[in-house]
């Protein structure tokens, strides 16, 4: 990377486990159970807001958990509905692959993660890394919302083809 980036530029590398100040940002990377070398997810922190950013996980462990309490936004992947995957043009290996430990998170398994870390204080849940061929953003928002319930906190789904609008998390 630093043959593709200007010198001037200060940059970092995070590693799993570790934490790096950049001005009045604190950005904590901690392990996600997928298939990839080193896969992390990030809280950042900000005075006393608090965001994380959850993505490429096969499956909920109590240390994601513990680093998600207390978000005022979460930013968290709710890839396939399972159904549609079953029912997909996806060859069996990379069904399995997706749906394994090390895969990715349904909109169930990604609403169980918000039923453990939804709290008085979360503002707003994106959902992010929707399958285009194996969701729908409209079926992803339902699942969230059934567990979510009256909580007043605002929902949006990242599209992969758009960008998002912009969200303040003052």
């Amino acid at each position: 990377m630093r043959r593709h980036i200007h010198p001037d530029v200060d940059w970092r590398t995070i590693q799993q486990e570790d934490e790096a100040n950049v001005g009045d940002l604190t950005v904590e990377s901690f392990a996600t159970p997928h298939d990839a070398a080193e896969s992390v997810a990030y809280v950042v922190r900000c005075g006393s807001k608090k965001l994380g950013h959850i993505t490429d996980l096969g499956r909920i462990t109590s240390r994601i958990v513990q680093k998600l309490q207390d978000c005022d936004t979460l930013l968290v992947e709710s890839n396939h509905d399972e159904r549609m995957l079953v029912d997909g043009h996806y060859p069996w290996p990379l069904k399995q692959r997706i749906q394994s430990d090390v895969g990715h998170l349904s909109n169930a398994a990604c609403g169980d993660l918000l039923r453990q870390v939804k709290h008085d204080s979360l503002k707003i849940v994106v959902l992010m890394h929707l399958s285009e061929s194996n969701n729908h953003p409209e079926i992803a928002m339902d699942s969230a919302r059934r567990v979510m319930g009256d909580h007043p906190a605002t929902l949006f789904t990242a599209r992969q083809s758009t960008p998002s609008v912009l969200i303040s998390v003052k």
